[in-house]
């Protein structure tokens, strides 16, 4: 057997666990995230994130999502939680502590209507120090997206290397970027209508936005292939936020963000006048732990 033939052989068998190897190890990467003066460059770090992107792929220290995709996902995968924090802390608290587990997820993508490539955001959010992390299954299924890059909030940026386990009808997935150190978040199921909630997600390319409200209900979303538990939310956030963490007081991790859904007073004949309410659709975390077999 060849070396090239033993290679392949032996990224079939890490795919069908869960695991994919990255073709060459990843160079320690960082990108400066707020000015000297603690201000966030929006158009600087995504030039910087883009560029070390194209880097990463040019060393083939990248996995390509549909290699990810390839073989099937595993429901379950064994992981380490932190326990649950129980401190009641103030908004500017829970930002201070969570910053660097909060992720950006960017998918890199050959433009249709151009000859470039480009980068897209989405969010997500540590669990485990060596690399485990979870954001939304839709980010990863994007057909577009050539390849995954993940950036800490503290700037660190590592190739998506794994796929551990996933779970569609939720649209949770749990990945692993190449590397060690990070900062896990803790997550729990405890949710209740009326408790307050944080949220810190990157919304149409603004990076590390936070914002705060209420649960104002739980409810259960009927698909097509199955049904889970959500929560809607006060705190505000948009495209881009898909996968962020949605916070209890404590810092928990209570759900992940989902979607948007907006009511206008008039649908008829295919208009959509005076917009109502928009609502704020977060995945509630139990199918997350749903998802963990604890180690």
């Amino acid at each position: 057997m060849t070396a090239r033939n033993r290679f392949w052989v032996l990224a079939w068998v890490f795919a069908a666990s869960g695991a994919i190897l990255a073709r060459a190890a990843a160079p320690e990467l960082r990108v400066p995230l707020a000015t000297p003066s603690g201000e966030i460059n929006d158009r600087v770090i995504a030039a910087d994130l883009h560029r070390h992107t194209a880097r990463l792929m040019e060393l083939n220290a990248t996995v390509r999502c549909a290699d990810l995709l390839r073989a099937p996902a595993p429901r379950k995968c064994p992981l380490e939680l932190l326990p649950a924090a129980r401190e009641k802390l103030s908004a500017a608290e829970v930002l201070r502590r969570s910053r660097a587990g909060v992720v950006v997820v960017s998918n890199y993508y050959k433009c249709t209507r151009c000859p470039n490539w480009h980068s897209g955001v989405a969010s997500g959010f540590m669990l485990t120090a060596d690399g485990a992390f979870c954001t939304s299954y839709h980010v990863l299924e994007n057909k577009a997206s050539e390849t995954l890059v993940l950036m800490t909030g503290d700037g660190r940026i590592a190739p998506v290397v794994g796929l551990l386990a996933a779970d569609p009808v939720a649209d949770l997935v749990i990945l692993r970027a190449q590397g060690n150190g990070f900062t896990p978040l803790p997550v729990v199921a405890a949710a209740a209508a009326g408790d307050r909630v944080r949220v810190l997600s990157h919304p149409d390319n603004q990076f590390y936005v936070f914002s705060e409200g209420v649960i104002s209900r739980r409810f259960v979303d009927v698909r097509p292939a199955g049904q889970r538990g959500m929560l809607a939310i006060t705190a505000d956030f948009a495209k881009g936020s898909s996968g962020a963490p949605v916070f209890d007081e404590s810092g928990n991790v209570i759900a992940s963000v989902n979607n948007t859904r907006s009511t206008y007073y008039n649908t008829e004949n295919g208009a959509h006048d005076n917009l109502q309410m928009v609502f704020k659709n977060c995945v509630s975390s139990r199918h997350l732990l749903d998802m963990v077999e604890a180690r």
